[in-house]
This record gives structure tokens, C-alpha cells and sequence, in this order.
């Protein structure tokens, strides 16, 4: 901050913050120079906004995953773990709890495992089950129920059988765009409507965001996602050629400009009752 532009009265309350005085400690007391002060502030900091900042929404933790890429075989010790977002409670539970208390915990164990593959870890079982609070053997048998429906979950042991790293937002967006209605949808991936309108409005938002221009570091700060998540939803819209793909993404574009009450980082304007097949 430029303390020229700031009434010197109250130049010292500026200089009265966390990073100051935790610079100040290291200096005085552990006898550090600036450099080195200055780097295990940023350090320092970084863990204070991962772990008690506001980078997590209501109902989520952070939990420290295994990065995807590690071999199997090393030691858990030696392993430089990745903090991760999960979600153990969410408005969409609501919906799926009253379908019964295992499609609840099949539901959360899809959510999970996908948000922890999207921001670059993989969960095993054991994870799961400390986050859930489940069993091991409720775990691996509602696991081995999403596979028998097709649906391979993005655990470290089932890694392999997973193929590219392709975000399953991605897979449900080009569900959509394919012809798939909610309820197909919501079926053949156990996620919510409410999750599904999520990622189109996401989809959409970053379609419109590339159509005026803006970079990849711009979408980036705009939209909050990642750039590879940002990168496969603009290769997706690349693969669009079928007529009814590029109907379907004229309407959600459409719709999201429309919208006067938000503006391009506004909440999900597209409800699913808005969303079946189109004619």
C-alpha cells in the first residue's frame, strides 16, 4: 500500500496487519533477514487462507488428498499431499435423501471423489470413509453399486480404469449438449438438478466470456474455476458440430445474456424446468 496517499495519522494502523507483525517476530525475535522473513510470511499466509480463510463455502472442509500421478508403492510418509475442497453437506442431499439413506451416501461419494479429481487428488476408500463417517465395507459396496450402473468413481485404486483426466462436469455438460434430458442426466451420473444447472450455467458463462475475448487467465479470476477445467469446456464447445448440440448452446448462452438480475458472474439462471429436450 502507498502510505503517501493515506493521512499519516493513520499510517500506523495500515501497518498494524497480521503480515506486519508476524514479519516484525520473525525478525526480532529469530533474527531472520527480510527475505527469509518475507518468505515464510507468504508461507505462513498461504496456510492461513487455505486451512481458516474464506476459501471454503459452507458445509465443505479441506482435506489433505493424495495428488493424482503418484505411483502406488510409496510411502504415505513421503508423500507431499494436496489440500482439497470437499462438500460433506449440501443442499442437493436434501433431494436425494428421501430416496434412501445408501443413494445419499452413493451421492456424496460421487461429490467427493469428483471434487477432489478436479482440483488434482485422488481419495482412497479409507479417505471416504473417515470423511462420510462410514464403514470401509459400506464404502467399497456402494462403490461396486456405481460401477454395476456404469459409473466408475475417481478413486486412487480405480485411477487406472478412469482413462484422461476429463472433469465429470465436463461429461454431464456434453451429456446435455448431446441430447440427454435432466432426468437421463441425473440417472446415468447421480447428480443433482441443482448440480447439473450449476455446470451449464458454468459452461455457458465461459462460452460467452471466450466469445468477447477475454483470456484464460481473465476467465480464471472471473469465473473461479481452473484452468484446465476452463480449457475442457472451451475444447468441448471446439467438438460442437451436430445441429442440436449447437441449438442447445445457443439457448444456454441465450439465456444467461438475458438474464438482467445477473450479471456474467451472477448465480445459475438456467433451472432445469427450462432445460429439456429441445424441439
Amino acid at each position: 500500500m502507498e502510505y503517501q496517499r493515506i493521512n499519516k495519522g493513520y499510517v500506523s494502523l495500515v501497518q498494524r496487519t497480521v503480515e506486519t507483525q508476524m514479519m516484525a517476530e520473525l525478525m526480532d525475535d529469530y533474527g531472520f533477514p527480510n527475505a527469509i522473513c518475507r518468505s515464510l510470511k507468504e508461507m505462513f499466509m498461504s496456510y492461513f487462507n487455505t486451512y481458516i480463510g474464506h476459501d471454503k463455502a459452507e458445509g465443505q472442509i479441506i482435506y489433505r488428498a493424495i495428488p493424482d500421478g503418484v505411483p502406488p508403492g510409496i510411502v504415505a510418509s513421503r508423500i507431499k499431499t494436496l489440500p482439497v475442497r470437499l462438500t460433506i453437506v449440501d443442499e442437493s442431499d436434501i433431494e436425494i435423501a428421501s430416496k434412501g439413506m445408501n443413494e445419499l451416501i452413493k451421492h456424496r461419494i460421487v461429490r467427493v471423489t469428483n471434487e477432489a479429481f478436479d482440483q488434482g487428488g485422488v481419495l482412497t476408500q479409507a479417505d471416504i470413509s473417515i470423511v462420510l463417517g462410514e464403514s470401509l465395507r459400506t464404502i467399497n459396496r456402494r462403490i461396486a453399486e456405481l460401477r454395476d450402473d456404469g459409473i466408475v468413481v475417481p478413486t486412487r485404486g480405480n485411477r487406472k480404469d478412469i482413462g484422461p483426466g476429463i472433469s465429470h462436469k465436463v461429461k454431464i455438460v456434453e451429456m446435455y449438449l448431446h441430447g440427454y434430458d435432466f432426468t437421463e442426466i441425473k440417472r446415468r451420473t447421480r447428480h443433482s438438478s441443482e448440480s447439473i444447472s450449476r455446470y451449464l450455467n458454468d459452461f455457458a458463462r465461459i462460452v460467452v466470456l471466450s466469445d468477447k475475448g477475454h483470456t484464460l487467465n481473465e476467465m480464471r479470476i472471473i469465473t473461479g474455476h481452473s484452468e484446465q477445467l476452463i480449457k475442457q469446456y472451451l475444447d468441448l464447445k471446439k467438438t460442437l458440430t451436430a445441429d442440436e448440440s449447437n441449438a442447445r448452446l445457443e439457448q444456454l448462452t441465450a439465456r444467461l445474456c438475458a438474464d438482467k438480475k445477473n450479471d456474467i458472474k451472477g448465480n445459475p439462471v438456467i433451472p432445469e424446468k427450462d432445460c429439456g429436450v429441445i424441439r
